[in-house]
């Protein structure tokens, strides 16, 4: 795509920094922009978006996960996009990030962007509507609707335009958040802040059931429209690296992405949205449904696994039923499980379903839904 004349001028900034704000298990299994999501990094999605829309040059802000995510990153960024990596000593917070970057490049027109969310907003029209308003920032925006006939809640996406001189209102040291700082400090300086509403929200990854929402949705995407996907073979429902090994009878009841490397045995059954990641492996009659299996994992025999994050190198134990779990590293065969909760209490202690019940539901029940989390 060639760059536009708006683009050409404006760099891309992506803030890759998270906080943890709970102990749950999802939280300490990787850096939250790195979480796989239809075999890709999270922020890769966020970079991708940046490209397509002619934008060569960015930065990545990650804090104290720049180091590893400049590691892990290198594969991923599209060709002929050039990335740098800002790590602040202190806590900047999302307005001192953007503006610590900001001083790297001599464009004009910054667009900054959560690497949590999947950005799906026509950039160049974000930019056409900047540009054309004179504003400091623009802050792109959706509905929320809210009951009772109320109006509706103008919501921040997670995506801003921001002019050079808006970085001018940025300390040089100390905190500066955008949403309670930087753009009230604007506002109030008589600076103009303007909106861009977009047609739906951004699909954010909060926690484990916000992941498993934004994983089965474009799980769903790849499938219907498997562009990128090159050398993935469309069989049914199904998107198969044609490095995986599948079972000729086993069942895979998309839509399930089964990356290169996988293996799926004999009597195995996927039910999706589902994604089986690199080297994994789905042993003997084991029956996996709704769920998203991370790089060398391995399902047993015979195990139903429902809803569940089994993350890279995590293993569920043969007859073992997992429902609504999250799945570490490093488990020990001949260990019993004792399996680590995210989803309430009360939805955590729903038993597991006799197998062929449970697929008749699936696939023919009309009661059938898929998890909680994309509800």
């Amino acid at each position: 795509m060639s760059r536009s004349p708006l683009s050409s001028f404006t760099t891309g900034i992506l803030l890759a920094g998270t906080h943890p704000w709970s102990n749950a298990a999802f939280d300490s299994l990787v850096a939250r922009t790195l979480l796989p999501v239809a075999h890709r990094p999270l922020i890769w999605y966020g970079l991708s978006w940046l490209d397509k829309n002619g934008i060569r040059e960015g930065a990545v802000c990650g804090n104290r996960e720049t180091s590893v995510l400049q590691s892990r990153l290198g594969r991923h960024v599209p060709v002929g996009m050039s990335i740098t990596y800002q790590q602040d000593p202190m806590p900047r917070g999302a307005g001192g990030c953007a503006r610590d970057a900001a001083l790297s490049t001599d464009a004009q027109t910054f667009v900054v962007a959560e690497a949590t969310a999947i950005p799906n907003v026509d950039l160049q029209e974000v930019l056409k509507h900047h540009e054309s308003s004179g504003a400091c920032v623009t802050v792109v925006v959706h509905a929320e609707a809210r009951p009772n006939g109320a109006t509706a809640l103008q919501v921040p996406s997670g995506i801003y335009v921001f002019s050079r001189r808006a970085f001018d209102a940025v300390p040089a040291r100390g905190f500066c958040d955008i949403k309670e700082r930087l753009i009230s400090q604007l506002y109030a300086a008589g600076e103009r802040v303007a909106s861009f509403q977009a047609e739906t929200p951004a699909p954010r990854v909060l926690d484990s059931s916000t992941y498993m929402a934004v994983n089965e949705w474009m799980i769903e995407r790849a499938v219907r429209n498997p562009e990128g996907y090159n050398g993935y073979i469309k069989t049914g429902s199904a998107l198969v690296h044609p490095d995986a090994v599948v079972a000729e009878d086993a069942a895979l009841i998309g839509p399930v992405l089964v990356a290169a490397g996988a293996r799926i045995m004999s009597g195995a059954v996927i039910v999706g949205p589902t994604s089986v990641g690199r080297d994994a492996i789905i042993a003997s009659g084991a029956t996996v449904s709704r769920s998203a299996v991370w790089r060398r994992a391995t399902i047993g025999e015979r195990a139903v696994v429902d809803q569940c994050i089994v993350a890279d190198d995590g293993v569920v134990e043969p007859i073992a039923h997992p429902c609504l779990s999250v799945v570490p590293a490093d488990r020990k065969a001949g260990v019993e499980f004792d399996w680590v909760m995210d989803a309430p209490r009360d939805a955590a202690k729903k038993p597991s379903l006799e197998v062929g019940a449970w697929l008749g539901r699936l696939v023919f029940g009309p009661s059938w839904s898929r998890s909680p989390a994309a509800q």
